[in-house]
């Protein structure tokens, strides 16, 4: 059985005072290639047997990086991992909260690989569920920002594929990366360049039929070892300087239909969501532009059979920020899907 996705490995108990109790855990899950593979991460729950079935929470967390050393979990019990876990552990909700397959395991992280992540949000909820005295049964909800928000659409649109067993009842993604092809555009040169190379080499590490040296120019193809010597700002500092149209050896990468068909297939606009979506986004995000969001929404509401969908913009709120304006509303809104209450749909309107 140490095979099967959401067997738990291993688990260490930190210390996160009066909120509760949690973990440091390894959890089994299983790579896109179909391998089994170790996952690690956090799960928090209200201090004391569980009663009954608890609501769960599993967060998808934002971009870190690509290498072991920027595991979210490492640095737990840290300042905004436990501001986003306090009001779910006092309203008596188990937290979930992966690393991603790759950071903190073995491999390069998948980065914005959305079956990878998506695995890695379902089996530590699994996981959980096999901690006695948890109880993590009861219905389940999913957060993530930026990449986050790529994981959590993907959690929505793959659920009924990847983990039927779980009482999924309601999605919020903030930020969520679409329309990857002008995504790409806008970042081109910019402050966040270095997202596209973590992005390009996790889908040469992830699929066979992709070659990340026929990409990039050979001038630079030592730098790609970067990858996995730092963090975001690490990669940021090594690929952000220099010019995009030298750092990349084709015209256009959509243009390669390999390249093409891997990078659609990981964007978020291919499948209908399968359970209730809410997208949350800042009109004056720097990284994921607000309009790419509403283009999103427009592509999910005409696929047939999708479940409701909302967006929320948030005014002058940037990136960042906006998870903070939002967060009031984010807990209301899981709170409604627990509870069972209709979810809006805006489609239509």
């Amino acid at each position: 059985t140490a095979d099967v996705p959401g067997t738990l490995l291993s688990s260490k108990p930190v210390d996160i005072g009066d909120l509760g109790v949690a973990w440091r855990v390894t959890y089994r899950s299983q790579s896109v290639a179909g391998d089994p593979i170790r996952v690690t991460g956090i799960i928090a729950a209200p201090a004391g047997e569980a009663s009954g079935p608890r609501p769960v929470l599993s967060v998808a967390h934002g971009t870190t990086g690509m290498a072991d050393e920027c595991a979210p979990s490492l640095t737990f019990p840290d300042d905004f991992s436990m501001t986003v876990m306090e009001p779910f552990l006092e309203r008596g909700w188990v937290v979930t909260a992966t690393d991603y397959e790759g950071l903190g395991g073995p491999g390069l992280h998948p980065y914005v690989v959305g079956e990878s992540e998506a695995r890695g949000v379902f089996d530590i909820v699994r996981a959980a569920q096999t901690m006695p005295g948890v109880g993590a049964d009861g219905p389940l909800v999913v957060w993530g920002h930026s990449q986050g928000g790529h994981a959590a659409m993907h959690v929505a649109e793959r659920w009924g594929d990847l983990a039927p067993d779980l009482d999924l009842v309601g999605v919020a993604a903030g930020a969520p990366p679409s329309q990857f092809n002008l995504l790409s555009a806008f970042l081109q040169g910019s402050d966040f360049q270095g997202y596209l190379i973590m992005a390009a080499a996790s889908m040469a590490a992830t699929y066979d039929d992709l070659d990340l040296e026929s990409v990039v120019d050979p001038a630079y193809a030592h730098l790609l070892d970067e990858l996995e010597n730092g963090c975001t700002g690490h990669i940021f500092d090594t690929f952000n300087t220099i010019p995009y149209a030298d750092l990349v050896s084709v015209d256009d990468i959509f243009a390669i239909p390999e390249w093409n068909a891997r990078l659609t297939q990981n964007d978020t606009n291919q499948l209908p969501n399968q359970v209730p979506v809410m997208i949350l986004h800042g009109d004056q995000d720097e990284q994921i532009p607000v309009a790419s969001s509403a283009v999103l929404l427009s592509q999910l509401c005409a696929f047939e059979g999708h479940a409701p969908l909302e967006r929320r913009v948030y005014e002058g709120a940037s990136h960042g920020s906006a998870v903070i304006d939002y967060f009031d509303d984010l807990v209301a809104w899981l709170e409604e899907r627990v509870a069972g209450e209709p979810a809006v749909d805006q489609c239509g309107n």
